[in-house]
């Protein structure tokens, strides 16, 4: 049984020690050369491509919602304003032009804190409404669906808020351009 033993372990060794015997990077100087041969045609290759142009799929065109990107002035300058609408005044005084640029960035700020006001509300009315329709006897509950109706007006004001915002910071915009 020990002859068994011993005659296996040196068969099992004996495959081992032959690849350890042989010479690591026994491979011939000419298959060196040639497969740096390859790596530069390869790279003389990718060089020698024409890069192509950009391929637009769904996963590749930006998903911007609620935004219109516009080249170019609505009407020309030397087109007269509508019968309703009047043209302000420049500023002619540097004075002028630093308290426009004053209120244009504190309208700026007033907007950012608008939405910011807004995203908070909208987040709590979500979080409301679920928890509000998970009732199960929601139907019944007469004061959360009073609440969820006054949350949602609060919503559609500061929307209008907003709005507005817009429309002054957009005047503004307007008023500091027209007086470059």
């Amino acid at each position: 049984m020990k002859i068994a033993n011993w005659t296996l372990a040196i068969l099992l060794i004996s495959p081992l020690s032959g690849a350890a015997a042989r010479p690591q990077g026994t491979s011939s100087p000419g298959q060196q050369d040639s497969l740096a041969d390859a790596a530069r045609r390869t790279q003389a290759q990718k060089k020698d491509q024409q890069k192509s142009g950009k391929v637009w799929d769904n996963d590749s065109i930006p998903n911007v919602t609620g935004t219109v990107n516009v080249v170019g002035s609505e009407r020309s300058e030397s087109a007269a304003p509508a019968a309703g609408e009047q043209k302000a005044p420049a500023p002619k005084t540097a004075e002028e032009k630093a308290a426009l640029t004053n209120e244009m960035s504190s309208a700026k700020a007033e907007l950012d804190s608008l939405k910011a006001d807004l995203d908070i509300a909208q987040r709590k009315y979500s979080l409301d409404q679920s928890s509000y329709i998970s009732n199960p006897d929601h139907s019944k509950d007469k004061a959360g669906a009073a609440s969820l109706k006054d949350e949602k007006d609060q919503l559609d004001a500061k929307q209008q808020e907003i709005a507005a915002a817009q429309k002054k910071l957009e005047d503004l915009q307007a008023e500091i351009n027209a007086a470059k």
